[in-house]
């Protein structure tokens, strides 16, 4: 039984664990037969460090060199790229050659209409060959490819001489280019032209624009009115920042509007105690308070007597008084409201039965969140005066440490 139980045992360990222990064995497989293809097909164990063909620039090899001193030491060796031979650079001399005339265009079209500086590279990585410029005509077109000032309008072809240089020896060829004197656009003729008009007539205190220049019907405006389009930005920030303003200050209204609310509403309850234990139903205690409330013009210092007008309003004109009591508290929205709106509903539906008792309970906890109110209304004042504070600091600061730094 013991041995049915150990192998039992040995049964579920293995159905557990082994497939850990068959990633583990697939793992140390896979390592040796990696490193069996790599002693096979390691280049380096023969001696041999081979390079990238030209154009794949240089390559780097970390050997491990065992025989130095003791253990294998770590050696690191650069292997510049394989340079055509001169036989290569002959058989690609076409392909060459073309790939180093679109090098050179620069910014033209072709080498047969030059109107600006060639780009006369020094090397042609495609290739791996390093390139030497001369030029026929230095004055034209210099050995670093810039173009000279006064071209004839027919153009001068001038040879450039390209020496391909792979390392071992050097192989000329040449270019020919034709160069034109650059062509000048519209506006920058306009722009000359102006310039020649405003250095006429310096006595008098105007230049005349040109109301037509080739033909052509002109029009003028100060460039300097483009930054006016920076007002349409300040538009739409001042736009945002009014909202912001408006989406903020409708906040802070509502939250003292909230803070107002907290305030009066243990003096409600404390009222409502009075009036019910007097006797009033709790209809005729809502109405006495808010009759007594406009009497004494005081609705709007306390705002909870506008809702409970709206309340009462709405009990006269036929709507159930738990109705009417629930919408007070939703419209108020407030946590404390909404339970004494409750209280009153219940009561309503109980015959008022523990209402003075519930309320007496309530009325405890409003005031003690009315003086919880009044403590935080403190420390944001503290908060607030701490701002003039630090400012009133700063400036003393300032005075006191400006005349010892102006001293030195």
């Amino acid at each position: 039984m013991r041995e049915k139980t150990r192998r039992g045992r040995l049964n579920e360990y293995g159905n557990e664990y082994g497939k850990y222990a068959a990633c583990v064995l697939s793992g140390f497989v896979l390592y040796g037969l990696s490193e069996a293809v790599g002693e096979i097909g390691d280049p380096v164990r023969d001696g041999v460090l081979a390079r990238n063909e030209y154009g794949g620039g240089d390559r780097q090899y970390e050997l491990l060199v065992e025989g130095l001193e003791n253990g294998e030491e770590q050696v690191k060796v650069t292997v510049p790229e394989r340079k055509m031979s001169d036989a290569e650079v002959q058989k690609e001399l076409p392909g060459i050659m073309e790939y180093l005339k679109g090098e050179i265009l620069g910014g033209n079209s072709s080498l047969s209409k030059v109107q600006s500086d060639l780009n006369l590279t020094r090397t042609l990585v495609k290739y791996g060959l390093s390139v030497e410029w001369e030029s026929g005509d230095p004055e034209t077109v210099s050995d670093m490819g810039l173009i000279g000032s006064e071209m004839p309008e027919s153009g001068k072809t001038v040879t450039l001489r390209a020496g391909l240089m792979n390392g071992s020896s050097v192989t000329w060829v040449e270019i020919p280019v034709t160069v034109f004197p650059e062509t000048e656009t519209l506006r920058e003729t306009f722009s000359a032209f102006l310039g020649k008009l405003a250095e006429k007539d310096l006595e008098t205190g105007q230049v005349v624009l040109p109301e037509t220049f080739d033909g052509r019907t002109l029009h003028y405006r100060s460039a300097d009115g483009c930054g006016n389009g920076g007002l349409i930005f300040l538009g739409i920030a001042a736009a945002l920042c009014l909202f912001l303003k408006e989406k903020s200050d409708a906040k802070e209204a509502k939250k003292q509007w909230e803070d107002r609310m907290i305030l009066d509403y243990p003096e409600l309850l404390s009222d409502f105690v009075v009036l019910t234990g007097a006797g009033y139903p709790v209809r005729q205690a809502w109405k006495k308070q808010v009759v007594d409330a406009e009497s004494k013009n005081t609705v709007l210092i306390h705002p909870v007597y506008r809702e409970m007008r709206t309340a009462l309003n709405q009990m006269e004109t036929g709507t159930p008084e738990i109705r009417a009591y629930g919408e007070f508290g939703r419209r108020i929205g407030l946590g404390c409201y909404i339970k004494f709106a409750s209280l009153l509903g219940n009561s309503v539906s109980t015959g008022g039965k523990d209402l003075r008792r519930l309320l007496e309970e309530e009325m405890e906890t409003a005031f003690r969140q009315r003086k919880e109110l009044a403590l935080r209304k403190g420390e944001e004042a503290s908060t607030k005066l701490l701002i003039p504070m630090f400012l009133m600091l700063g400036v003393v600061m300032v005075m006191v440490v400006a005349p010892a730094f102006l001293s030195l």
